[in-house]
């Protein structure tokens, strides 16, 4: 009897691997199911004999794969039912996942059920190459050096090496690029096209699909810098970390000092500004403490560039504290990490000689923190130093076990303003082994308090006036007045419950992963974060009290939505939750209303990067955002509803402006501008923001 193929190749040990053949349609085995599809070009076009691999979620290993046919169309079948991951790699470019992701964690799930075929279709992202030639000072071809295209708000990296001709050529997604390498071996030093050792000198290369971009340079000649560092009595300083930065603080190189408190190091010709670290000591040459007012050192080719230095001298501040309204002194405060303890004084030993900034903070919660700026000190003095502080407005109350009335530590209070309520990323505020929380410095008016348990035990709640609730519109109003700490309700703790469900595409029914859930909304730059759905799209909220709780759903670009489908958490269907049990709730995600829009200062500049935030004008809840780019952004809303506009974009690195966006009306008045967002369509907004 003849064995079959297979059944030889198992008694032999040999792993067989089953391959769906390039243009294969089996017919669906009773047990599996098939991915298929079609796949274009950026410009819509059939792409013919693309790659095509299946993987399951969440790991890298491929279960199948197959290739385009000339139409563009593949099939895969033979497939387990389960969520996948579809990845495409068409010559030359980075693999893409379904949908025109580039890392796996980012890729929609895909779907696989018994006897079905999921369709996947893709449009491959546009790409363009950016190629060049480097030589040396000499004219003279740099041979196998890394090229690199860094992206500015683009999702992937190119790289190519230079040939014998020093010649290079790397196909990238369209964009916007920095063109760099390393060309001092052993000091990882970046040189950026072209011949700049500064990151914000660079050129800026816009790629857009089939461009062609030539970014050629010459490798800039390299120095030495070297140096001697001592104490201040003049005493080697060895040990001590020496870091070289670019005139914008970007990392050049580094070193060590020697037994003689000396470096020395390779670098580019240029100029830079040189750190020195030693224990808790930070310092700059020459003699400055912070880097904005440090020396630059120009470093020649071919040459050595040397400098000398000393730890400054210390002395001592003494500060105190005075109400800004009053005059009065305040007893309690801390000034860095020291605290007066109620004598009104805090003595700052240690400081090097120069210019310190100096924070200021209350303890008990009645002023508003304070720094000042530029405090100069002076070796072997005790400088003096008076601040006055802006008197603020506190809230106290006690925790307890709803049951027994035993307090209870830890539990984080945040009170809030009408219109002012944001998912809180840190706690600063919780009880203490009595249960007793301040909470503060507060403006004045009508405040709500909202309470973060610990651990999973108690739910959260909106404080209530005899116990909690889901709803703010519920909770009691606390009255603070400047200068005075008001007593809230006593905060009744409940046991927890959770609330678990399944988010999917509302169009083709697709679980969705890493879409946040909460019971309230928080801004995307801090990631704040209370659930997210897994590969599955199912998400578990935990820590609610029991009470009827609205739930808000945002990812990316899909429109955030409240449950129910309302647009407010005012307006939402609440869902009621019981202690120790989960209640159900699904959602699902559709696209909405585009709204765009571009977003410069008064001078016509573009804001570089940052986000603009579209917030409810019935709640103040983020309502939906979009990140800047190039002054232009983009968000995905569920319509109809009012809203306002606030950012947080950058001009210039490090120079950030924040607000919400304001006009001014036919009277001369500076108001906040309000929009209304259609059912459907689109909604575009030209933001001019102040930066003076």
């Amino acid at each position: 009897m003849q064995l079959s193929l297979i059944r030889r190749a198992l008694l032999a040990g040999i792993a067989v691997v089953a391959v769906v053949l390039p243009g294969a349609t089996p017919a669906l085995a009773a047990s599996t199911g098939a991915i298929g599809g079609r796949l274009t070009t950026s410009a819509g076009t059939a792409a013919p004999d693309v790659p095509v691999s299946v993987y399951r979620t969440g790991s890298s290993s491929v279960v199948a794969r197959t290739s385009t046919d000339a139409e563009g169309n593949y099939t895969l079948a033979g497939l387990a039912a389960g969520s996948y991951t579809v990845g495409y790699r068409p010559g030359g470019q980075p693999e893409q996942y379904h949908r025109q992701k580039f890392r796996t964690w980012e890729a929609d799930p895909v779907i696989v059920t018994v006897g079905n075929t999921s369709t996947v279709d893709e449009q491959l992202v546009g790409t363009g190459t950016i190629s060049g030639r480097i030589v040396d000072t000499a004219g003279e071809p740099v041979r196998d050096l890394r090229i690199e295209g860094r992206p500015i708000g683009s999702p992937d990296w190119g790289s190519a090496f230079t040939d014998d001709d020093g010649r290079y050529q790397m196909t990238v997604l369209a964009g916007r690029y920095r063109v760099t390498f390393e060309p001092v071996q052993g000091t990882y030093q970046t040189q950026y096209v072209p011949s700049k050792i500064d990151q914000n000198e660079a050129t800026v290369f816009e790629v857009t699909a089939d461009a062609q971009i030539v970014a050629d340079d010459t490798v800039l000649p390299v120095g030495n810098l070297s140096g001697r560092f001592t104490h201040t009595d003049g005493q080697p300083l060895r040990n001590a970390d020496i870091s070289v930065y670019t005139p914008n603080m970007y990392s050049a190189t580094w070193a060590q000092t020697d037994a003689d408190g000396t470096f020395d190091v390779r670098v580019l010709a240029g100029a830079y500004r040189v750190g020195l670290y030693t224990g808790d000591r930070e310092q700059y040459y020459r003699g400055q403490l912070v880097p904005e007012r440090a020396d630059l050192v120009t470093v020649h080719g071919g040459q050595r560039t040397s400098i000398t230095d000393a730890l400054l001298g210390t002395g001592a501040l003494r500060v105190r504290a005075v109400d800004s309204v009053t005059g009065a002194p305040v007893a309690n405060f801390c000034a860095s990490d020291q605290c007066s303890n109620g004598t009104g004084s805090v003595l700052l030993t240690d400081l090097p000689e120069g210019r310190h900034d100096i924070y200021l903070y209350a303890p008990d919660r009645r002023y508003f923190p304070r720094e000042r700026t530029g405090v100069r000190v002076r070796a072997n003095e005790t400088a003096e130093l008076t601040v006055k502080l802006r008197p603020g407005a506190a809230i106290t109350t006690s925790v307890v076990d709803r049951q027994s009335g035993a307090p209870l530590q830890g539990v984080c209070v945040e009170a809030f303003l009408a219109k002012r309520v944001v998912l809180p990323d840190t706690n600063f505020m919780c009880s203490d082994r009595n249960g007793q929380v301040t909470v503060g410095p507060l403006k004045a008016g009508d405040h709500r308090l909202f309470v973060v348990p610990q651990n999973l035990t108690y739910g959260r709640q909106w404080v209530g006036p005899n116990g909690g609730t889901g709803d703010e519109r519920e909770a009691a109003t606390v009255t603070t007045t400047v200068g005075e700490v008001a007593t809230g309700p006593t905060v009744r703790l409940d046991r927890a419950g959770q609330i678990t469900g399944q988010v999917t595409d509302a169009e083709t029914g697709t679980p969705l992963r890493d879409v946040d859930v909460s019971v309230l909304t928080g801004h995307p730059g801090v990631g704040a974060q209370d659930a997210y759905t897994d590969d599955q799209g199912r998400y578990t909220l935990t820590r609610l009290g029991p009470y009827a709780w609205p739930v808000v759903f945002s990812r990316g670009s899909y429109a955030t939505v409240w449950s129910g489908d309302a647009t407010s958490r005012f307006t939402a269907a609440a869902v009621t939750v019981t202690a120790n049990s989960a209640a159900t709730l699904d959602a699902a995600l559709g696209r909405g209303v585009e709204v765009t829009g571009t977003i410069a200062s008064t001078e016509g500049t573009p804001m570089r990067d940052g986000y603009v935030l579209a917030h409810s004008v019935d709640t103040g809840d983020i309502a939906g955002s979009g990140s800047v780019a190039n002054g232009q952004f983009t968000i995905r809303m569920t319509g109809r509803q009012r809203i306002f506009l606030s950012y947080d974009v950058y001009v210039n690195e490090g120079e950030m402006h924040s607000g919400r966006y304001q006009v001014t009306d036919p009277d001369g008045v500076r108001r906040l501008a309000r929009f209304t967002v259609p059912a459907s369509g689109s909604l575009s907004v030209d933001m001019v923001i102040p930066t003076s």
